[in-house]
């Protein structure tokens, strides 16, 4: 009995024992190799989750990870990459080991479709990467996964309401410098008339890479930044979204095709602010608020295992308009726009870009890409105002070919190269507003009898050939990375050309917490607007490409997995930016004035309106600091960034200042402007000079998504108001008074130029979101609360022309961020709305 008892106890005493310390002693440790044998690269910074244990591990930049496991047995390891989980087998032995582990099978003739391998390498110099479920609730963005971009380093959002707000400044470049571009395909702009919404539906994109210093060659058109949307790549079921708020509705659908070979994906908006907020009573009456629609289609079909084609269509249209009552008594106190009165004005925009692409992969080392291309933009205003009476219509569409090739050399280098040709065709007819005297300072705008701005008629048609060609290689010795590259651009119709030569170069330190890298970029870009400046009727047929060099510096540092520390320092140089110029001229040229052919079909001395001769600098430095979301899991995640940066611009035109009474004709006054550019350099009018962001969001539940956001901007500088222009003339139809501004015009002066800042900008929003999941799918329902605080922010100074200048005019302008109601009451802006996916 006792002997027994003694076994009883001992087995007692063994089974707390091996409860308390057996998991350590049978634990086992794999020092494991990451490899894509498809590729033949190392599976480098990949976070690695154990499934069983939930316990994540990272690779490092050689592919080398630590995998710890409670005990021998089989376990599932999921890879987690941008573009998804990919789950591997594995089965643990007794003892510790050193394995190479293969992500993928190789297969020379794969029986189906063709297998996603993943993105290519990009670089790492002056990018910043944001994936679609970090930013699709982002607070502030109303649900719009594209306005996340104003939150990254090296980025001034444009705030506002309306079509100046639908651009971002990159590293200090006028915000018409950037390039959009949807699967490597061009987008004419990337947000509606109201500023608020994209034109491309959150569903669609993957992720967003922003360019912001010299980037790869591949890439063309801009001298600010390149915004690179990628789409989902696959499509596994049928699914689709349909979302409605208080200003548009948004749908999107998708399923697999033939069996799972290939995929179609649609998506569209749809806007009617003006019909919700517009029918509140609380904007000035005449004003309709913009409409517009866009819509998204993608259809791609794999025939075998290395052909593949896709189809693209892509359009977006909006127009706004403006139609102030005719009022023979009006108080300008009580109406905004009173002082227009009788005026009329619409705009509208839109573009089409379809696309046929086919990519061929013949094997493990290189890949060729050809697309057709037909990209088709439209401007267009209408203007009545006074004397003021224009009409435009602006078209430049093109079609091209591109060939986009990538080649493995050897293990050490890999090379890009490229060509495009493109048949440019432009139309552009109307009547073009301009001023008689560009140098007046105080136009009137209701003087018909002599009028200061005159009508141009324009008649402008034709087609003229573009071409391009690129290349970058891509060198890999070890931890090293040389990457220099070079493209080449020419316009036929100005028969000019731009070669621009950059290179990256970085040098990774894998043991230096998860990663170290060093890196550094440098180079040439340039950018040709899609205009009809150059046209030889009524523009200058000499004008060049717009140029930027771009040089910048940094470390990234990842801590952890999900920690990442980044600091860059930059310093742009622009040249050769085309602008209004009233005194560049040819000594003979056709007439501008077709009326006059029979008449005078040549003129001395005709008028060329633009050049090249803008130019400007920039610089300044960024911190990003970052914590990634675990793919797969309810993690918080979140980022900090911070830019301290200053632009600044030149004319470079002749300036009569103030105190020179010299008496100059009009034929050496455009020798003097040629030879001896006097303007002074100033700040850029979207300077700011600290831009900083705080961001969060937290899946609190499978129920519940809580996010906040606080941005802080240094307020815009403007030129101050030092007089007015006595009020000279005023508004026939209604007898009001216009009291023109009047500036500083002696460079000397402290108040000359852009030199006056305002109050600074910041707000807070928050977003909550409440999911409701049913068979079939799953219910979003979000509130949105924009201006938490009710700062009344400002941005920049307005002046009022009903009224002459004061101590009380100009004020600081109101910006977008709350709505007043009857009887002065003041809330925050919101957006509520529900999403429905199936």
């Amino acid at each position: 009995m006792k002997s027994a008892k003694f076994k009883l106890n001992n087995r007692i005493l063994l089974g707390i024992f091996l409860f308390c310390f057996g998991s350590p002693l049978l634990a086992v440790s794999i020092r494991a190799k990451l490899i894509n044998p498809k590729k033949e690269i190392a599976e480098k910074n990949l976070s690695v989750l154990i499934f069983e244990t939930k316990k994540f591990a990272q690779t490092d930049a050689e592919g080398n990870i630590t995998l710890d496991f409670p005990a021998p047995g089989d376990y599932t390891l999921r890879l987690l990459r941008d573009s998804g989980i990919q789950e591997i087998k594995i089965s643990v032995g007794s003892e510790d080991e050193s394995r190479t582990i293969y992500t993928e099978k190789k297969a020379s003739a794969p029986k189906t479709g063709i297998v996603v391998e993943g993105e290519r390498e990009k670089t790492v110099a002056s990018r910043t990467k944001v994936r679609y479920e970090e930013i699709k609730r982002m607070p502030g963005t109303f649900g719009e996964a594209l306005r996340a971009l104003e939150t990254l380093p090296g980025v001034i959002p444009n705030i506002g309401f309306g079509g100046g707000a639908n651009g971002i400044i990159v590293r200090g470049a006028n915000p018409s410098a950037n390039t959009y571009l949807y699967d490597d395909l061009p987008i004419l702009y990337p947000f509606h008339l109201d500023g608020l919404t994209s034109v491309i539906h959150n569903d669609l994109i993957k992720s967003i890479d922003l360019y912001s210093g010299a980037y790869p060659a591949n890439f063309n058109n801009a001298t600010g930044g390149v915004i690179e949307i990628e789409t989902v790549d696959s499509v596994q079921k049928t699914k689709g979204a349909f979302q409605v708020s208080l200003w548009n509705t948004t749908a999107y659908a998708a399923t697999p095709t033939s069996g799972g070979k290939g995929y179609l994906a649609i998506a569209g908006k749809l806007g009617y602010l003006d019909k919700t907020l517009g029918a509140t009573g609380l904007l000035p009456e005449g004003i309709r608020l913009p409409r517009y629609n866009d819509s998204q289609i993608k259809y791609v079909h794999n025939f075998t295992p290395e052909h593949q084609i896709a189809f693209y269509n892509l359009s977006a249209q909006d127009n706004f308009a403006i139609d102030v009552p005719n009022k023979p008594a009006n108080d300008p106190t009580s109406s905004a726009l009173a002082l227009l009165s009788g005026a009329k004005a619409s705009f509208g925009q839109s573009f089409r870009t379809t696309a046929l692409r086919y990519t061929w992969i013949p094997g493990d080392k290189f890949q060729n890409r050809i697309t057709l291309i037909n990209f088709d933009p439209i401007g267009e205003y209408n203007v009545g105002f006074g004397a003021i009476q224009g009409k435009q219509y602006q078209r430049g569409s093109y079609v091209g070919v591109r060939q986009d090739a990538y080649w493995t050399a050897t293990k050490f280098l890999k090379v890009d190269f490229g060509t495009e040709v493109r048949k440019f065709s432009f139309r552009d007819y109307g009547t073009e507003v301009a001023l008689r005297d560009p140098t007046n300072p105080a136009p009137n705008p209701y003087n018909s009898a002599n009028p200061d701005f005159i009508g141009r008629p324009l008649s402008i048609q034709g087609n003229t050939p573009y071409y391009n060609a690129y290349t970058t290689l891509h060198f890999k010795f070890g931890n090293f990375l040389f990457e220099p590259g070079a493209r080449y651009d020419y316009v036929q119709v100005t028969g000019n050309g731009a070669l621009t030569p950059r290179a990256t170069a970085s040098y990774t330190f894998p043991e230096v917490g998860k990663g170290m890298t060093i890196y550094g970029s440098g180079g040439d870009v340039s950018r040709f607007p899609l205009t009809t400046n150059f046209n030889s009727e009524t523009g200058n047929p000499d004008l060049r490409f717009e140029r930027a060099r771009k040089v910048s510096a940094g470390i990234d540092q990842k801590i952890d997995q999900v920690w990442q520390v980044k600091v860059e320092v930059f310093k742009n140089q622009f040249t050769d930016t085309i602008i209004d110029d009233p005194y560049v001229s040819t000594p003979v040229g056709l007439n501008p004035d077709k009326g006059q052919w029979l008449t005078q079909p040549i003129v001395a001395n005709r008028p060329l309106n633009y050049s090249n001769r803008a130019s400007g600098w920039s610089h300044g430095y960024e911190l990003l600091i970052r914590k990634n979301a675990r793919p797969g899991t309810r993690d918080w995640f979140g980022w900090i960034s911070y830019t301290w940066s200053q632009s600044f611009q030149n004319t470079n035109l002749y300036q009569v200042y103030e105190g020179d009474n010299s008496q100059v004709g009009g034929i050496e006054r455009k020798i003097l402007a040629a030879y001896f550019p006097n303007s002074k350099e100033q700040l850029a009018p979207w300077d700011r000079t600290h831009v900083a962001n705080f961001i969060y969001g937290w899946r609190v539940s499978e129920s519940y998504q809580i996010g906040g956001r606080w941005s802080y901007l240094t307020s815009i500088p403007s030129r101050p108001v030092v007089g007015d222009d006595g009020g000279r003339f005023s508004n026939p139809l209604n007898g009001l008074t216009f009291w023109n501004p009047q500036y500083s015009n002696n460079p000397n002066s402290s108040q000359y130029g852009y030199v006056k800042r305002g109050t600074d900008f910041h707000r807070f929003d928050i977003r909550f979101d409440i999911f409701e999941n049913y068979s079939w799918g799953y219910l979003n329902w979000y509130l949105e609360i924009v201006n938490v605080y009710m700062r009344k922010n400002k941005n920049g100074y307005d002046y009022d022309n009903s009224r002459p200048f004061s101590a009380t005019n100009p004020r600081e302008n109101d910006t977008f961020g709350t709505l007043e109601l009857p009887g002065g009451t003041v809330i925050p802006f919101f957006n509520v709305g529900m999403e429905a996916h199936f």
